[in-house]
């Protein structure tokens, strides 16, 4: 691609357009999260069936995004832009207007499409634009709304549905697209120039195939049981499509994802670890709201401020984590992350009736600290490894597996969390015997059973955050080797 020079635009001007956009695209990750029980009473589903306005929304996002690596090839940076805002919008206005479960599930289909242009987009249009060394300051600013925004799209959803209707939610995100849509109409030039090349259809299929057939096996286990045939005939196609997709990337001249970038070391490391992260950071986006709105009787509203003081931190803690990165790189701010990720997450295992609000704000917090030291650094030191001309691939495969990571994550949690209610219920009815049975007693039941596979959930999520520590340590080792290989390698030049 051809790099236009520097003086051919306003960096700060096109990172404001695109931000723009982001902002609206993110905040649709996390948006519907304390909204779902209204939205299952609204139109009279079963919350395993609405759980799929969320997850389907980032599977979506998922299976669509490594298409971008080729779209960013082949059209102008304004051009899949507003693209991208076009299709965005009509899929928010849509979901404003549903009238139908399914009309809004469709709505949340059409968002996920344009924003999976959105946010590989923007990074890759960060890493033209700035220099190695000031990366991590410019990914600090694009953390901001990364990490900001789906966190205080609770809090919003909340707000609204408290004061108007769920249908506000998408009403109040439609002028941001409209806003970012009509300034890269007058605003946005373009970054890179597009060239001529062929779409692998048959890497979009097998891809499709391979990370929806896996996603959808881990949403219906809760339901179905992981022995049941369906779920076990899903993954299955799942990892067939996923085996065809990269021995397809290995076989034709024009990937759609090309896996040279896991040659890198550092950026394998930096993928596996934004795995597990994600994955930690979506399940208490959705187990809080549930624990707070179900056992503790907060109404929506409540348990989106409940998630504001965490959003804050990010959003004041993400530039100056970037600035950290740049100064004293990945290896020690990620383990101290990793670690309060660890101690903050396992903090939430043993709530009860009597928890300390305070208490799990502060914990929620120190949670949210810990997490800026983490995404955009990981994302920053994955990219860095990589040439610019693999850069492009490089940033769709991390948003493919980021979308995939916080879907299976919100799935695996959300299973955890529903089978050990069941084992509860039934565990204590058994107990107890029918003929004893009040409806009073039943009610309360439930209630221990959902607390019960809440805490289940969290202490899951805390192997997860225990596994990205184990490979955090790996990265720091890899990048101490690299780090003293170059210093080696600098002075054998000086003294030659």
């Amino acid at each position: 691609m051809t790099i236009h020079k520097k003086n051919n635009y306003k960096t700060g001007l096109i990172l404001t357009v695109l931000l723009i956009g982001a902002i609206a695209a993110i905040l649709n990750q996390t948006v519907l999260n304390v909204a779902l029980p209204t939205l299952t009473a609204e139109f009279d589903v079963p919350t395993s069936t609405s759980q799929w306005l969320i997850t389907l929304y980032m599977l979506v996002n998922g299976v669509f995004i490594p298409v971008t690596a080729f779209l960013m090839a082949r059209f102008s940076t304004r051009q899949l832009f507003i693209a991208a805002m076009i299709i965005f919008s009509l899929g928010t206005l849509l979901c404003g207007a549903a009238p139908t479960f399914t009309a809004l599930l469709i709505g949340r289909v059409i968002q996920a499409i344009g924003a999976g242009i959105v946010m590989p987009l923007l990074i890759s249009v960060v890493f033209r634009l700035f220099p190695i060394e000031k990366r991590g300051a410019a990914m600090g600013i694009v953390g901001v709304a990364i990490m900001f925004a789906p966190a205080v799209g609770p809090t919003l959803s909340g707000l609204l549905i408290t004061k108007l209707s769920w249908r506000y939610i998408f009403y109040g995100i439609l002028p941001f697209s409209l806003a970012a849509l009509i300034a890269a109409v007058f605003l946005l030039k373009n970054v890179s120039e597009p060239r001529k090349m062929k779409l692998d259809i048959l890497g979009v299929i097998t891809s499709t195939i391979g990370f929806g057939g896996i996603l959808y096996g881990f949403s219906i286990a809760g339901e179905k049981g992981w022995g049941s045939a369906p779920v076990l005939a899903a993954l299955a196609i799942g990892v067939i499509g996923l085996a065809l997709f990269v021995i397809r990337q290995l076989m034709t001249e024009n990937p759609l994802i090309d896996l040279r970038i896991f040659r890198s070391l550092e950026y394998t490391l930096s993928i596996i670890i934004s795995f597990f992260v994600n994955g930690v950071i979506y399940s208490a986006m959705i187990l809080l709201p549930i624990y707070l709105q179900n056992n503790r009787g907060m109404t929506a509203l409540e348990s989106g401020l409940f998630l504001l003081p965490g959003s804050i931190v990010m959003a004041i803690m993400s530039p100056i984590a970037g600035k950290m990165y740049d100064r004293y790189g990945m290896k020690w701010i990620g383990i101290v992350g990793s670690v309060i990720l660890i101690a903050s997450t396992a903090a939430y295992t043993n709530l009860a009736y009597s928890t300390g609000i305070m208490f799990m704000i502060i914990i929620y917090m120190i949670r949210s600290f810990g997490v800026t030291f983490l995404t955009m650094p990981l994302t920053t030191t994955g990219l860095n490894s990589l040439r610019p001309e693999l850069h492009g691939h490089g940033t769709a495969m991390q948003n493919t597996l980021q979308a995939i990571s916080g879907a299976i994550g919100t799935a695996v949690m959300t299973t955890i969390m529903t089978t050990q209610t069941k084992w509860f219920v039934t565990n204590e009815i058994t107990k107890t015997g029918q003929e004893n049975l009040s409806s009073k007693l039943l009610s309360n039941i439930k209630l221990d059973g959902l607390l019960h596979g809440i805490n289940s959930s969290f202490l899951a999520a805390t192997i997860f955050a225990g596994a990205a520590l184990v490979s955090m340590i790996i990265l720091a080792v890899t990048l101490d080797r690299k780090q003293k290989a170059l210093k080696v390698e600098s002075l054998t030049e000086k003294a030659s």
